[in-house]
């Protein structure tokens, strides 16, 4: 899936004029606006005690980032967020223990607007046995120490979206969630 600016319209093919940038293009033979909308995306922090739950970015080796991904047609945040989950570390989760996490809007490339969501749960709340799925090459649970230290990072993507590369700090954020049932949304690391 793909989201970027549209340069012909979706209906006949015809070149399309701009008329409010980004959002809104016109087809002057349709005689309709076509819209550039955001793509839905969203993630599941899961925290073990002290530890974040990260998989390896199977496009970005030493990369890491939440099991995360862009939801599917049909899917509410909650089902689009469980099933990356599963198909990046072979965990799931009832939705019913997923808490509202974080928000954000990002441009993970240049073009592409992103609306993610992210939600937050215990390691105890989730089955199954972890191992790395078909979108990661490595999955298991940091602690901020561990992975401060360690020659691995964030992606690139990951730090736009959260605004910081602080593990520390995303696992505050997640515990936070859990303690309190939410946290104000699309708060980043530059204003805690």
């Amino acid at each position: 899936m793909v989201n970027f600016p549209p340069e012909y319209c979706p209906y006949c093919g015809t070149a399309l004029s701009t008329v409010d940038p980004p959002t809104v293009s016109h087809c002057d033979s349709c005689d309709d606006a076509v819209f550039h909308n955001p793509t839905p995306g969203g993630s599941v922090a899961v925290v073990d005690g002290g530890g974040l739950l990260l998989v390896e970015d199977f496009r970005d080796p030493g990369g890491w980032k939440l099991p995360s991904g862009r939801f599917e047609v049909g899917e509410t945040p909650r089902e689009g967020a469980i099933r990356e989950l599963e198909e990046e570390t072979a965990l799931s989760v009832d939705p019913a223990a997923l808490t509202y996490c974080y928000d954000a809007t990002v441009e993970p490339v240049e073009g592409m607007q992103l609306v993610t969501i992210t939600f937050a749960t215990t390691r105890a709340a989730t089955t199954g046995t972890l191992r790395a799925g078909s979108d990661a090459t490595d999955a298991r649970f940091w602690r901020p120490a561990e992975f401060t230290a360690s020659d691995q990072s964030f992606t690139e993507t990951h730090v736009k979206r959260f605004g910081s590369d602080s593990l520390s700090w995303l696992h505050g954020v997640a515990e936070r969630a859990l303690a309190d049932g939410a946290v104000s949304g699309s708060a980043s690391a530059s204003e805690e």
